[in-house]
């Protein structure tokens, strides 16, 4: 049995869902997994620093599922296709590990649930959002009880789109968090979970006019703003373009802004690639539909 196994990029926090939200794109990475005599593993499209061997990310977490389960790790012969960027903000990382556990689960004769990958996933990224999103697709909000992932899923509305700026440049997502203060106020906390929960209630009601006020954000953002060149003219520009929220993308240093149209996503994927050539800040504009769907798997025969 040939498998072939497509994880979605994703992105997460969408402003003040900080470790709690995310967002599955319609942006794939592509593993193809078959027996063979011995591990083989072939690394296509954007390689840059991703190992061919068994300290993949992928082969690690499919390591990791048949660990769990007391199994040996069979010989197989592994092809991935990368497309999303990776130590942008988008989910690279989530997609690899959720591609392995997926991959390996198939391998073993799928001995565990959705559920029960999700908190091998959560385990191994330390935070559930990027997951989360990867493995159910859609608009994600997670919480973590007692080491447990309580995650739901909602469809997002059909006709928005994500616009993406990309910087030429990677973020290492693990000094991003090493920056954030480890206490905040009540009134940043009360600020938080006001718009995340409206952030919630737009997606649930497909209601665009709150997403403006929805993705603002005080625990993250402001601390990481110095890293990524041109963030508060960048986000500026798309909502005056007509973007209905703009924020950062995971810990960046992509940026996200939500359009409730292709026509008005145009126009903000304009404004993001004209500001950006005004600041001299290098990167690609992208305009990519939101995915209802996780993980998809294909077996071929």
């Amino acid at each position: 049995m040939r498998y072939k196994i497509d994880v979605p990029a994703t992105t997460a926090n969408l402003g003040p869902g900080f470790d709690c939200l995310g967002l599955a794109l319609n942006w794939w990475n592509t593993i193809v997994v078959e027996p063979a005599d011995a591990l083989r593993v072939h690394v296509r499209g954007l390689t840059e620093g991703i190992p061919a061997d068994a300290s993949n990310l992928t082969i690690e977490n499919m390591q990791r599922l048949f660990d769990r389960i007391g199994k040996p790790l069979p010989p197989m012969h592994v092809t991935m296709t990368n497309r999303i960027p990776i130590g942008r903000g988008l989910g690279s990382s989530a997609a690899a590990l959720v591609g392995g556990l997926v991959a390996g689960n198939l391998l073993a004769g799928e001995p565990l649930s959705r559920f029960e990958l999700l908190e091998l996933a959560n385990e191994s990224e330390g935070h559930p959002d990027n997951v989360s999103a990867a493995l159910y697709g859609g608009f994600t909000v997670s919480a973590i009880q007692d080491a447990h992932v309580t995650c739901a899923s909602v469809e997002p509305p059909r006709a928005w789109r994500a616009v993406l700026f990309i910087h030429d440049h990677a973020l290492s997502t693990k000094f991003a968090r090493k920056i954030l203060p480890k206490k905040i106020s009540r009134s940043d906390a009360v600020f938080n979970i006001g718009r995340a929960s409206l952030l919630t209630f737009a997606f649930v009601t497909a209601n665009p006019e709150l997403l403006g006020i929805g993705t603002q954000d005080r625990l993250h953002q402001p601390y990481r703003e110095p890293l990524v060149k041109g963030m508060p003219e960048l986000l500026d520009a798309a909502r005056q373009a007509g973007a209905a929220g703009a924020a950062l993308s995971g810990a960046g240093p992509s940026l996200l802004a939500l359009a409730p149209s292709t026509k008005n996503a145009v126009r903000v994927r304009d404004a993001f690639a004209a500001t950006a050539r005004k600041l001299q800040v290098k990167g690609d504009v992208h305009i990519v539909k939101l995915s209802a769907a996780g993980v998809r798997v294909t077996r071929e025969t």
